[in-house]
Parts: C-alpha cells; sequence; structure tokens
C-alpha cells in the first residue's frame, strides 16, 4: 500500500505521532525525514539528533542554541518579516532521538542551483530581497545566523524562501535589535566559503577579532554571486584540487585562502577605482550590489538599508520588489508537484510517539510546543 500526497496540509497543532514517509538527507549529527502528523494528516519535516551523540558538547549546544532560536522567533511579535525564517512546530523526543517538527519545504537553494539554474536566474531577484528580509528579522530579534548559505535557504510550497538551520547562531542576551556595527563574538563557524573575513581572521589569531551583524551580510553576497553568476561556474580559485571537490555551482571563494586574496587586493586598489574581475560578469547595476556585500570592511558593508534601496531591485514604474514583499510572497500559488515524492508502504513505516512525561530517558528543556 502506498500514498502520494499532492496536498500540503498547514502543519498548525500537530502533535504527532508521525509517520515516516522517507528520508530527505543526513548531515554529521542528525538526519531529515518527511513525516506525516497522524491526527490531522499535515505533512511535516524532522530532524531528528541520536541521543547518543550528545556526549560531543558540540552537538549538544547545537540543538539547544537552535531550539533557543526557534523559541525566540515563536514568541517574538507577529512580524511579516517572520514568513522568510523557518518555524518550529515542536520539539520532542523518543527513547533514542530528540525530534524537530516543522512545514515540509520543496527544496533547498543548493540543490536547484545544482539541478535547475535558469529557473533559479529567474527567481533570483524575489528570492534575495526575501533572504535579505529574513536576515534583518533576525538581526531586529538579536539574532546572528552566522551560516547563511544555499543549503541553509529553503524554498516552500509557493516557491518563498525560509531560512533555517539556526545550529551555529549566535542568540544576543534579549530580543533587542542588534547594533549594526555592535561586536557580539569571537567564535570561529560558519561554512568557510562564506564565511567573512573579521571571522576567518581568528583562525590563525583566535579573539583578535569582535564581529557582528555584518557577517550574515557577507554571507548573502556569496550566496546571490552563486545565484546569479552565469552557469554557476567559480571565477576565482586557488587550486585546481579545490576546483574538484566543489559542485557545479561553485562558489565565489573556495577556501580561506581566496578569501584572504580577495580582501589584500580590495586593500590595495579599493573597490572604487577598479571592480574586481569576477564581478565584471554582472550587466548593469547587479555587480555594485554583489560588491557591496562583499566589502572586507563590517563598517562600510552593505546592510538592510543599503540592500533594501538597491536600484537592482528597482521596477520600471518606481517601486521596488521590496515593496509588499510579504503580501506578494502570500498571493503566490502553491506547487505541489514541488514537493518530494512521499510515496512509500504506508504498513511498514516507521511512527515516530512522543515519550510520555513518566518515561525514561529523557533529556531537559526538550519538550516544546509552538504557541497557539
Amino acid at each position: 500500500m502506498s500514498t502520494h500526497t499532492n496536498e500540503a496540509p498547514q502543519a498548525s497543532f500537530a502533535h504527532g505521532p508521525f509517520r515516516v514517509l522517507r528520508t530527505l538527507g543526513e548531515g554529521g549529527y542528525a538526519k531529515a525525514l518527511a513525516a506525516q502528523d497522524i491526527p490531522s494528516n499535515s505533512l511535516m519535516c524532522i530532524k531528528v539528533f541520536q541521543k547518543d551523540n550528545l556526549k560531543h558538547k558540540s552537538t549538544a549546544l547545537s540543538i539547544l542554541k537552535e531550539l533557543g532560536v526557534y523559541r525566540r522567533l515563536a514568541s517574538a511579535m507577529p512580524c511579516p518579516a517572520t514568513k522568510f525564517l523557518m518555524g518550529l512546530e515542536l520539539s520532542f523526543q523518543t527513547k533514542n532521538e530528540i525530534c524537530l517538527a516543522m512545514d515540509l519545504m520543496a527544496n533547498d537553494l543548493c540543490h536547484l542551483m545544482m539541478s535547475r539554474s535558469s529557473y533559479c536566474f529567474e527567481h533570483a531577484c524575489r528570492w534575495t530581497v526575501q533572504i535579505a528580509i529574513g536576515i534583518n528579522a533576525l538581526h531586529e530579534l538579536g539574532i546572528i545566523h552566522r551560516d547563511i548559505k544555499a543549503e541553509n535557504i529553503l524554498i516552500d510550497i509557493r516557491e518563498n524562501v525560509r531560512i533555517a538551520d539556526f545550529g551555529l547562531s549566535h542568540l544576543a542576551a534579549g530580543a533587542r535589535p542588534l547594533d549594526r556595527q555592535g561586536a557580539y563574538s569571537t567564535s570561529v563557524v560558519g561554512t568557510p566559503y562564506c564565511m567573512a573575513p573579521e571571522i576567518l581572521s581568528n583562525i590563525s589569531n583566535p579573539g583578535s577579532m569582535t564581529y557582528g551583524p555584518p557577517v550574515d551580510w557577507w554571507a548573502l553576497g556569496c550566496v546571490v554571486y552563486q545565484l546569479v553568476s552565469p552557469n554557476h561556474k567559480a571565477r576565482f580559485a586557488s587550486s585546481f584540487a579545490a576546483i574538484l571537490l566543489i559542485q557545479s555551482f561553485q562558489p565565489l571563494f573556495i577556501t580561506q585562502h581566496d578569501t584572504l586574496t580577495y580582501v589584500a587586493w580590495c586593500t590595495n586598489r579599493g573597490r572604487t577605482h577598479r571592480q574586481f574581475s569576477s564581478f565584471q560578469i554582472f550587466k548593469g547595476i547587479f555587480g555594485d550590489l554583489v560588491c557591496g556585500l562583499l566589502d572586507p570592511s563590517p563598517s562600510s558593508r552593505y546592510g538592510f538599508r543599503e540592500v533594501s534601496g538597491h536600484e537592482s531591485f528597482l521596477f520600471a514604474c518606481g517601486t521596488s520588489e521590496f515593496s509588499n514583499a510579504h503580501s506578494n510572497a502570500v498571493k503566490r500559488s502553491e506547487v505541489p508537484e514541488s514537493l518530494p515524492d512521499l510515496r512509500c508502504d504506508l504498513e511498514k513505516a516507521r511512527v515516530l510517539q512522543r515519550l510520555a512525561p513518566w518515561e525514561r530517558p529523557r533529556v531537559p528543556n526538550i519538550d516544546w510546543f509552538k504557541p497557539v
């Protein structure tokens, strides 16, 4: 007996148990499962961590950090900008696992860039706007993502962006707007090809550079370059061996050395004197946007104000892609066929059951439901 659901009911009030339909992907310490909330038939993505992995301090901290971000997002005042951030429906545990349940997405940007580059180019402007709005919403709530990259940009059933994976985020003490030039952390976290220079400087000289929100805008610049560069081919690489390790959607900077070489070029020549060769592939003013986001100096790097007012997003009528971005996103039609193929043998499907309050072993501070 098999099932294939063409509709994606809202995940509101999903409490489980959950029928596992298929594995969506696996990482170092977690896997993502497509599942169905049995009482409501809602389609969900469940991120599963093995409790055995909690012996690794970094894994335990990452889970708690991710839960902290989701809880802050859920407790914030309703804001249209959070439409572009992944939300958590509930977190629970089984005997051997910790599970985070959220809406099922259609795809991630990394996969789409590899498989449908022309489709990505078609939506690049709208998606860039949505990512920028999402990043700004995080900063307004005292959160620095620190791992903005194509793999963590998910696309939902209406072809809108959701920024996800908050396990490496910096969570400031209060849910207050961050100071754009504030110093919040010296930790070396993130993915090397999207790491800002101020983070990389702490690798060779730990604690030498305290950084803040601009690291997320640098990472956005890296994503935008991948998204709109012709054929998604790298124009900058330090070694042939490094190129072989990267898929066809190659990023601008593959290694730490690439980034630091670019920084040195900017320091010697200055952004206003000559455009970096890799940016010359962009027609018109889009190169200026990427160049501004990839300014090595955090103090002059483009932030939300500069991005939201940039000419790249202006229509001929004078309005901007940022105007009514949320309402336009909500109005988009669902594309059910974009969801993963969920056909499976229901009789053999595994069911994830929440651990009862009296059952052990139980990890503290895990079980949570999104406030109604």
